[in-house]
């Protein structure tokens, strides 16, 4: 994984974002994995940092650390559906807002995993 400067805006985030997208590939699902994991982490930090929350509010709010809050920003842990589905509700934002830089994109590499 890249190392990413703190971003402290909106804009930045959302530029960040778009330069994660633009390495996206169709191919590698590791890749791919990770690259979905920036993105939904950059877009959490981006709805925090609109609605001006810290870390810390966020944190109280999912009921995890903070630390856990700058994991999820920065794509190194994934966020869970439940704590996606809370922050969410929490924040007044749409579920699909976190996916739809995604629809025109393929997680899998179209490879059956179907071993039987």
């Amino acid at each position: 994984m890249e190392k990413v400067r703190t971003l402290v805006t909106a804009d930045q985030c959302k530029a960040q974002i778009q330069t994660v997208l633009s390495k996206f590939n169709n191919y590698s699902e590791v890749d791919n994995d990770r690259r979905f994991r920036e993105v939904v982490g950059l877009k959490m930090r981006e709805r925090r940092l609109v609605l001006g929350f810290t870390q810390t509010k966020v944190s109280r709010m999912l009921n995890v650390t903070f630390q856990q809050i700058q994991k999820y920003e920065k794509g190194f842990n994934s966020l869970s559906l439940l704590n996606l589905v809370k922050f969410c509700e929490l924040t007044n934002t749409d579920q699909l807002w976190f996916t739809e830089d995604f629809k025109e994109r393929k997680l899998t590499n179209g490879r059956n995993n179907d071993n039987s």
